[in-house]
């Protein structure tokens, strides 16, 4: 513990109102006291983060409960378990998917997917991660909360484990047409083809590849598709058995809820269980006695040039995580050295163009038994320049450590991060202590906020911290020289595996094994298309959801002709700051405006480095950043688009963000081609993974961009299309003439439109006293811009993509496919019935057919009021074409389809879960000020979503379904006769 090391009058301070706490908080849990099976063993009073940890173990089982009492009403559980995975077969993650197939209290398919829609949980999830495996949710609602917690504990504990969850959640063959008997055999699975997609990401493959040499202890929990078929039912069913058990269960509550009912239910759960010595091996890395080189092949990136493709990392092991305080010593140097203009690693390896950017696996990490350090590019020439690099920056600052004003800036926004109140705070907090949790560090050490940072101001100032951990851990240490060499052939020798793999499997099959495989997969698909009686399910109801929406009050002031909107509220010290000005360019400027706002933040000006610049950011503000937004009116659906520049400091320092702004926005130096350049190189980086993560968000967005002006704005700012304007770029920074003219001129005539005073508008969140002075401060900035009027080119025109049949061509194992169909505007009625519609046939309909009859790892429906869009889509999809025959089914199967009351009413609790959901204090007034969504219209909406019956859905189905003419997309590798198709090739151009 480190609550010793409060030194000084203020600290004595601190002791004291810590007293005071622990003094209630031991009256409110006496150390000792045994509730409901389950005794407090510590607790902890942490004032500075406003609560009380409470330390529970069941006598019974030994199970460990940490509870987190503060005044949140977001109240949070989870059930986590320790879950070392014995080889790649994916087994914890299979059995994560199949332990939500159905319980004994809740025999029902899936009951996790139906609890999205019978709870108004602003958060429910399951997640595997290196070691461990959790199930967590988060809600407002205090009847929800003990709904969701019977059906999260029923389910970890009292699974049904059906072998037909395990062949549709995990790896099944299968019929390729299932009522096909002569079709092929293929591989099926929703496990099988999400790790499939996730190993079509670059990226993803080479931090897992590096995971594997790093740590080959751990395996790979998510499963490597290669060795996920060699997985059994027998396999699951025995992991489970000995995993998930209580004596090797971590449960976590947070939040104003008594945690006296959660005790009970818990024990309750365990009382069928007797305490279990858990042999749960703490993992080890790789003793790195020599350095060690590792190589291995990876995919080729279409969109970066034959001399960009090698991915390559140092890495040093450092220390244990179990020591908090040198944990996070280390964390605040991987930041010194890596994090902005500033930093050395920074200026040493990206500015010099040695690399394009870091790569995934760089900075500090804590894993299971080790902290590692490391730093990686992609787009490097070789392995050896990186080291040696890296080797003299360490050098340096092991002589010279770190100016005292940039380790200050570091606390300042760690303090100042301390302030901000996020509304997922309690989710935020089990994440963090987690993962060291069931590797024996203890969460009160991770929690002793206070004590850390003033533990680490009095090490630092003795001037030799850093430089001691520097030489301590890596200074003539050997190190894991890890490099991901790209080769043609990699995306075919994968295929070329599965191929092989398959026929492994099927060469000793005779006639009644395929009869058996056949039947198999009928039986599952019939499953899949039973109704079922959901009853045994707990639900809330739609009389739950109150019919007045909760108002965040606003106001308006008009300051040297601007329109100020202000929300005058508790910030716990903190003002934030927006403005906007709405974008009316020339066309052909439209997608140089995310390079400009980038540019804003990363040039500097003649006068000041970035560098500079950016240390001042950090010293007296939470930060600042700047953005381009595509609206559409909720009125009538016209575009509006928006240059937005904001800030948050506290309210002392809140001067600071104008002053900074000001600079930035008059004198930023577009001229400066190396910086420029730079960040060019940055934007073009290893863009394929990104499209590999979202590639449902890019389909949709494309398709949306033949439909609705808005959406072809926003194709052109950060979609597909903006993909390929950056591979210009890319190409054009290394001719000097095109750089100057279609570069750096373009910016320059950007800033003539965008950096002006005319039509600006600003919104202002804090305290009355500090609202009033920043208007003070906004009027001194106005007046410093320029204000000339300058021609305007109205955005209500901007072209539509003329294709409504796209394919977007790139090397993934999986698709990604959407179709997209015109809605209307927000204060449409019909707007909250296709809201309603879209959520019935994600959930009676899309997640059958897409998931789990076709293997899909996702896919729905979703409408965008503010849009105004229908969109289907799927995602990690290995049969896109099919899905897209499905999209095309299902607005007459809405009008044929027998709904119930109860359907419309499990949509409007999922609808509601969101509008309703939290949010953080920076959010409020937010929906007003940049989409102009009024309190009036929220209502409207509200009450229109409520009423909505079964009649409206069936009108709105055929209306704008049935009848409406969709624009699609696909995201992918080649599938089928593309004659028809607009094929979209993303590889780099000359």
């Amino acid at each position: 513990m480190l609550r010793t090391l409060q030194k000084g009058n203020f600290a004595k301070g601190v002791r004291g109102l810590a007293s005071y706490n622990q003094a209630k908080s031991l009256r409110r849990y006496p150390v000792g006291q045994t509730l409901h099976g389950f005794e407090i063993k510590r607790v902890l009073p942490v004032p500075e983060l406003s609560l009380t940890a409470v330390d529970f173990v069941h006598n019974r089982t030994g199970s460990n409960h940490l509870h987190i009492d503060r005044d949140d009403p977001n109240n949070v559980f989870s059930v986590g378990f320790k879950t070392n995975p014995p080889n790649k077969t994916g087994v914890p993650h299979i059995l994560e998917h199949t332990t939500l197939c159905g319980s004994h209290k809740y025999p029902v398919r899936d009951p996790f997917f139906k609890m999205l829609n019978r709870s108004l949980a602003n958060f429910m999830n399951a997640m595997t991660g290196h070691d461990y495996t959790f199930f967590p949710f988060s809600t407002t609602n205090d009847k929800d909360f003990e709904n969701l917690r019977k059906v999260y504990l029923d389910a970890t504990f009292n699974p049904l484990l059906k072998k037909e969850d395990f062949y549709q959640e995990g790896w099944r063959l299968e019929n390729e047409v299932v009522d096909d008997k002569s079709s092929p055999l293929t591989f099926k699975g929703v496990v099988y083809n999400e790790m499939k997609g996730q190993e079509s990401n670059s990226s993803y493959l080479f931090w897992i590849k590096f995971q594997e040499a790093l740590y080959p202890s751990l395996k790979n929990s998510g499963g490597a598709p290669s060795k996920i078929t060699d997985l059994t039912y027998e396999d699951l069913l025995d992991f489970h058995a000995e995993h998930y058990h209580p004596s090797n269960a971590k449960t976590f509550t947070y939040g104003s809820l008594p945690i006296v009912e959660t005790l009970e239910a818990l024990n309750k759960e365990y009382i069928a269980f007797g305490k279990r010595n858990i042999k749960n091996i703490v993992k080890t890395p790789v003793e790195l006695k020599k350095s060690t080189n590792v190589i291995v092949e990876g995919p080729v990136d279409p969109m970066a040039p034959p001399e960009k493709q090698l991915k390559a990392s140092i890495t040093w092991p450092c220390g244990n995580p179990s020591d908090v305080y040198e944990t996070f010593c280390l964390k605040i140097l991987s930041n010194l050295l890596t994090d902005g203009h500033s930093s050395p690693l920074y200026k040493a390896l990206i500015e010099t163009g040695l690399g394009d950017d870091f790569s995934v696996n760089s900075g500090m990490e804590s894993m299971t038994a080790s902290n590692f350090f490391t730093i990686g590019l992609h787009g490097l020439q070789s392995i050896e320049e990186l080291e040696n690099e890296v080797i003299k920056v360490l050098e340096k600052h092991s002589e010279e450590g770190f100016e005292d004003s940039k380790i200050e800036a570091i606390i300042q926004q760690l303090e100042l991060g301390k302030k901000d109140q996020k509304s997922d705070f309690g989710m935020s907090l089990l994440y963090s202590i987690l993962p060291g949790w069931v590797n024996k560090v203890d969460p009160f050490d991770v929690l002793a906020w206070d004590d850390i940072i003033s533990q680490f101001r009095i090490d630092y100032k003795k001037g030799d911290l850093f430089q001691n951990l520097i030489k301590k851990y890596f200074l003539n240490k050997p190190v894991l020289r890890f490099q991901m060499k790209a080769t043609e052939t990699f995306d075919e020798s994968v295929k070329n595996e599965e191929v092989e793999r398959l026929q492994n499997k099927i060469q000793d099959l005779d006639q009644e094994d395929r009869d058996v495989i056949f039947e198999r997969g009928r039986h599952l698909a019939k499953k899949q298309g039973e109704v079922e009686d959901l009853s045994s399910l707990p639900t809330l109801r739609v009389r739950d959801i109150p019919r007045t929406s909760t108002v965040k009050p606003v106001s308006f002031s008009e300051v040297e002709n601007s329109k100020v909107q202000r929300r005058i509220t508790d910030t716990n010290g903190l003002t934030y700051f927006r403005a906007s000005r709405d974008v009316n360019i020339p066309y052909e400027l439209y997608p140089y405006l995310t390079l400009f706002s980038d540019a804003l933040t990363n040039l500097g000006t003649e006068s000041q480095s970035m560098a500079d610049i950016e240390d001042q950011i950090k010293l007296f503000t939470g930060g600042l950043s700047s953005s381009v937004s595509v609206h559409s009116s909720p009125i009538d659906l016209s575009p509006r688009v928006s240059f937005n520049f904001n800030g948050v400091a506290l309210n002392q320092n809140s001067s600071h963000i104008y002053d900074i702004w000001q600079n930035l926005l008059l004198n930023t130096n577009f001229n400066n081609k190396e910086k420029l350049a730079t960040l060019i190189r940055l934007l073009s980086s290893n863009n394929i993974s990104g499209v590999a993560e979202s590639g449902h968000s890019f389909a949709r967005n494309y398709a949306g961009s033949s439909v609705s002006r808005a959406k072809a704005i926003s194709e052109s700012l950060n979609g597909i299309e903006q993909l390929q304007f950056l591979n210009k770029l890319n190409t054009w920074i290394q001719d000097d003439e095109h750089f100057q003219k279609n570069i750096i001129d373009k910016l320059n005539e950007l800033k003539q439109y965008l950096v002006n005073s005319q039509d600006l508008r600003f919104s202002l969140i804090s305290d009355e006293a500090s609202v009033l002075e920043n208007e003070k401060l906004i009027s001194s900035f106005v007046s410093k811009l320029p204000s000339e009027s300058i021609p305007q080119t109205p955005v209500k025109d901007f072209p539509l993509n003329p294709s409504h049949k796209s394919f977007i061509k790139l090397p993934f194992q999986v698709s990604y496919a959407s179709s997209v169909l015109q809605g209307v505007p927000y204060v449409h009625e019909d707007g909250a019935r296709l809201q309603v519609l879209s959520n019935l046939l994600t959930f009676k309909y899309l997640h059958r057919e897409i998931r789990e009859k076709g293997g899909a790892y996702g896919g729905g429906a979703a409408y965008s009021g503010l849009d105004g869009l229908f969109s289907y889509y799927s995602y990690r999809d290995p049969k896109s074409l099919q899905s897209l025959e499905t999209f095309q089914k299902a607005g007459q199967f809405a009008v044929d389809n027998e709904w119930s009351e109860c359907d419309l009413e499990e949509a409007k609790l999922t609808i509601f879960q969101s509008i309703d959901a939290p949010i953080s204090v920076k959010s409020e007034g937010q929906v007003l000020f940049k989409e102009g969504v009024t309190d009036e219209m929220r209502q409207t909406r509200r009450e229109q979503l409520l009423d909505v019956d079964i009649t409206d859905i069936k009108e709105v189905a055929e209306k704008y379904l049935v009848n409406g003419k969709p624009s699609i997309a696909l995201v992918g590798d080649s599938q089928g006769d593309q004659k028809d198709w607009n094929v979209v090739d993303l590889g780099v151009q000359a």
